[in-house]
């Protein structure tokens, strides 16, 4: 049977370019089309190499682990470990899925001289299965991935706040609040709002418990010197109070641990004197924004918990 080397190329770049494009869309990475590209070219290469050579099992599976790792690191920019690892396993995910569908479409067209040779499925069968294979397995992936996000909405919209302040450390469950665009109005910084019950410690508590005090102007009969925390009044408007008022003020640094860790410097934290969710499942609101706005920080002064 005659093999013709450029399409086996051809199948396995356009396959392997669908197959790592689903997965950056699923993993919400940064979409580069020439890092894709060159990634699935190599591949579809290692597919030729790899008919020519006929590799033993073994040797031919650590390869391809290796390639897989390679076309993951060439196509998407994290580096991190973590961050990596998860796009290897997806990336496994929708190679099975695309693979299999791609199987179901040549088991249902049944084409002639179709063998499979050192590692590899050639014969005769058109292009267009492939385009087809790779086109329904996208739809496919597509679709299980909503329902899976879906179902994950709300956990997936929380991570983890850590507030450093005057040497006092605190870590909270923050929630992702797309609608919160809260800004201290003069200086125009993004605010975070937090229950006051998650600052004691790190604010005094007659200043916690007497915060409609503050905000009427009243002093307040205490030791503690209240201009020594620089509070800030904020604005707010919400469902049912139009006319809010927040006292604020400003941290050290702020850090957010989600997929990746956000470091920032210019925040307000607006505190909060009630509840924001009855669950207590978080206890502080970041805007959405913020996460985009992440600032290295060079050196962490020293805190206590």
């Amino acid at each position: 049977m005659k093999i013709y080397l450029d399409i086996v190329l051809i199948e396995n770049f356009i396959m392997n370019y669908m197959i790592l494009f689903a997965t950056a869309l699923i993993c919400k990475s940064k979409i580069h089309y020439f890092k894709i590209g060159l990634a699935s070219l190599i591949a579809g290469f290692y597919s030729i190499l790899n008919y020519l050579w006929n590799l033993g099992n073994l040797e031919s599976f650590c390869v391809k682990i290796l390639i897989s790792v390679m076309m993951v690191l060439i196509s998407f920019e994290n580096r991190k470990v973590k961050t990596v690892f998860k796009q290897l396993i997806l990336f496994y995910l929708v190679s099975f899925t695309f693979g299999g569908i791609s199987f179901m479409l040549l088991f249902l067209i049944n084409p002639a001289g179709i063998v499979f040779e050192n590692g590899l499925l050639v014969g005769s069968y058109p292009v267009k299965v492939t385009l087809i294979g790779g086109v329904l397995g996208f739809v496919v992936i597509a679709i299980v991935s909503a329902i899976i996000k879906d179902r994950l909405r709300a956990k997936s919209m929380l991570c983890d706040l850590e507030i450093f302040y005057k040497g006092n450390y605190r870590k909270l469950k923050t929630m992702i609040d797309t609608g919160n665009l809260l800004k201290e109005p003069i200086s125009q910084t993004d605010v975070i709002i937090v229950e006051k019950n998650s600052l004691r410690g790190m604010i005094p508590d007659e200043i916690l418990d007497n915060i409609d005090s503050i905000l009427q102007g009243k002093w307040l009969d205490s030791k503690e010197d209240i201009y020594a925390y620089k509070f800030k009044v904020i604005p707010f408007s919400s469902l049912g109070n139009e006319n809010g008022l927040l006292i604020g003020f400003k941290p050290d640094y702020i850090k957010i641990l989600d997929e990746e860790e956000c470091v920032r410097k210019d925040v307000i934290i607006g505190i909060y004197n009630g509840k924001l969710c009855k669950s207590n499942l978080y206890t502080s609101l970041i805007g959405l924004d913020i996460l985009t706005k992440g600032k290295s920080l060079v050196k962490e002064p020293s805190i206590h918990s």
